[in-house]
């Protein structure tokens, strides 16, 4: 969406409001489940890609502030101010949407209506960064997992896209496979070059996203969570060792103050990347992105995707499609108990 656009995010966040208001008309056939709905009736208007939203809204200035940590400076604080404006006018508009709604049907009023959901595959393969969190990088390798010859991943070679062995697919010798066509391969990645959409701006190359401190992207959750959340928000926070005092500490103050803190997962982050290959996010500078894009281009055999996928897809897999879940926090190696 345009930051500047007020009618537009008035819009978009009022036609959220009423997708989820409708769902208030749902009657669950467990009594338990409908007396909670009748009690205390709950909705979530969620969105994604608001970190990419705010560099349009403030330029590189605002990524050399979240580089700095995000410091209390006037710039800082004006900064804050105007995420929470944004924040607090969407939250406003969905309450007031769905209250509407729920008033003219006869229906109790959520006291709850916003919330930031776990951002998944399809919101990912628009180039936006998923919920509140920074993308991986400026410019990344999206891998995606599927089932071997699923009719998605056999369309997304005759679109260009390159794929590889999934990452449990080794040899006798407990190697990686390399040819997805290997009998002994039973899972693909399709391997996606895609670049946010800021990263042309002049000088956030320069801006190393993966640097952002823990302390900074807590911050900037709590702000999401403070003035537009109304239950809970959707929150990885990466963390290196040597923060681990200062984010607990951050988060003890949190819960003292009453800031609104309810949980956040973390993830630990390392900067050494050769220890766990083909991830699902691979940062990679603009050379490597235009390489693997011209790449694509070679290797389409057709410019219609939809076409593509109709060739495969008969209608008949029930299971096709993505992994349930190949985000870096799903498919990390599993470690056998001693």
């Amino acid at each position: 969406m345009d930051p500047q656009n007020d009618r537009e995010q008035a819009d978009a966040f009022a036609a959220g409001a009423l997708s989820v208001a409708t769902l208030l008309n749902h009657k669950f056939l467990e009594p338990r489940y409908q007396y909670s709905r009748e009690i205390d009736p709950i909705v979530g208007v969620s969105f994604t890609g608001l970190f990419d939203f705010f560099v349009h809204a403030f330029g590189v200035d605002w990524l050399r502030w979240w580089e700095q940590g995000r410091p209390a400076t006037p710039e800082g604080i004006e900064f804050k101010r105007q995420e929470e404006a944004y924040l607090t006018r969407w939250r406003d508009i969905v309450h007031a949407q769905v209250w509407d709604y729920c008033d003219r049907h006869g229906l109790r009023r959520p006291n709850r209506c916003t919330t930031v959901q776990p951002s998944g595959t399809k919101s990912l393969l628009t180039g936006a960064s998923p919920g509140w969190h920074p993308p991986k990088a400026q410019r990344f390798i999206r891998r995606i997992t599927f089932g071997k010859n699923d009719p998605v991943a056999l369309a997304c070679i005759d679109y260009g896209y390159s794929v590889i062995p999934g990452q449990s697919d080794k040899d006798e010798n407990g190697n990686l496979l390399n040819d997805p066509f290997d009998p002994r391969c039973s899972e693909w990645l399709v391997e996606i070059p895609i670049a946010v959409s800021w990263a042309d701006l002049p000088g956030a190359d320069e801006i190393d996203i993966s640097q952002f401190s823990a302390l900074a992207q807590m911050d900037f959750y709590m702000n999401v969570q403070s003035h537009y959340v109304t239950h809970n928000t959707s929150a990885t926070v990466e963390v290196r060792e040597s923060e681990i005092e200062l984010l607990g500490t951050r988060i003890y103050e949190a819960i003292q103050n009453d800031e609104g803190y309810i949980s956040a997962a973390l993830l630990a982050r390392f900067d050494d990347r050769q220890s766990f290959p083909r991830l699902p996010f691979e940062p990679i500078d603009k050379a490597e992105y235009d390489r693997l894009s011209a790449e694509v281009l070679v290797r389409r055999k057709t410019d219609d995707f939809k076409n593509a996928l109709q060739r495969y897809d008969l209608g008949e897999l029930a299971e096709a499609g993505p992994a349930g879940c190949d985000s870096d926090k799903c498919l990390l190696p599993e470690k056998n108990p001693s």
